[in-house]
């Protein structure tokens, strides 16, 4: 996704791409916005620019191999986090058990939110969370290297699902 595909949040865009200019990128950043303002969406064209091989003052080129790969969902150094639910058989669920369903829902709609979420892989009266499994699997992903030149990209999208299995994470979260 490329900033310019962002309507509005031109601030918060200027202050993502200042402290890329600067080489100040932090270890760990939240992204928080209200419901719709695309927050997600702004989450997807940082990373994508991040990595990018060819970026412009103000946006990624969108056409490296790093810009594709990202658009698509593909890029090995960019993870994804998301609530989902658990299966019939109770067996804890990951992220990664619901890739297939995120990478549909969120090519077809960036500014998707949480209930929109839910309906996609019927979770009918299920609450959706992110499971002490997953925390561990985060931990695992960022401890290995890059694949490509460039940063490792975690994204936790609604990080409020985890509830006290957010514990795994607070070393990682506190020490780079």
């Amino acid at each position: 996704m490329l900033f310019a595909e962002i309507p509005g949040q031109e601030p918060t865009k200027a202050r993502l791409l200042k402290s890329l200019r600067e080489k100040r990128i932090s270890h760990a950043q939240l992204f928080l916005g209200e419901t719709g303002a695309g927050s997600l969406a702004l989450v997807l064209a940082y990373a994508q620019y991040v990595n990018c091989h060819n970026p412009t003052e103000n946006d990624s080129c969108g056409e490296c191999q790093s810009c594709r790969k990202t658009k698509a969902l593909e890029h090995p150094d960019v993870y994804y986090t998301y609530p989902v639910i658990p299966f019939k058989s109770g067996t804890p669920p990951k992220s990664l058990d619901y890739f297939k369903e995120w990478k549909m829902a969120l090519q077809a709609n960036p500014f998707m939110e949480y209930n929109d979420w839910m309906n996609y892989i019927e979770a009918e009266n299920k609450q959706g969370n992110i499971t002490a499994d997953e925390c561990r699997e985060i931990i695992k992903h960022l401890s290995l290297m890059p694949v490509y030149e460039g940063y490792k990209i975690q994204i936790i999208w609604l990080p409020e699902r985890l509830g006290k299995e957010g514990n795994i994470l607070l070393k990682i979260l506190e020490e780079p």
